[in-house]
């Protein structure tokens, strides 16, 4: 089993609606692959997401999701093997963290207001992990 973090930019700047299309539709595939993971969006334009599943699925999927012309400038910041997945019960969480001003805080501070990704490539690239996973011991799986 692997986990894959990757951050990237949207090619636009999507709607609540969207977001909320696009996801429904991710938790359904992920689920017919026993996917899971978290996907925070930033309101400005920035993707961070880790998927964990089987190598053979999550290679798949990412490699679709470089393809994926909602993406540009994709980025896998951690490929691990993992033990256990930290996201089991989750198909798919999410959140537009420029929606929740309780984001706004050291974890999420560069994240919200850098559109640079080269910084979360070059110099930290646990920083995916520490974020997703401070979102998940403190929020519900799906919230806009």
């Amino acid at each position: 089993m692997i986990s894959l973090a990757y951050i990237s930019n949207s090619s636009k700047r999507y709607t609540d609606d969207e977001l909320k299309h696009m996801l429904k539709d991710f938790q359904r595939r992920n689920a017919t692959q026993n996917i899971s993971g978290v996907l925070l969006y930033n309101g400005a334009g920035t993707f961070i997401q880790v998927i964990e599943g089987e190598e053979k699925p999550i290679d798949e999927l990412f490699n679709k999701i470089k393809r994926d012309i909602r993406h540009k400038n994709v980025y896998c910041l951690r490929r691990a093997v993992i033990k256990e997945k930290s996201f089991v019960n989750w198909k798919m969480g999410f959140r537009n963290l420029s929606k929740d001003s309780t984001y706004h805080n050291e974890h999420f501070s560069e994240f919200m207001n850098d559109k640079n990704l080269d910084h979360f490539i070059a110099s930290d690239t646990d920083f995916a992990l520490k974020v997703l996973t401070h979102f998940k011991d403190t929020a519900k799986e799906l919230i806009f």
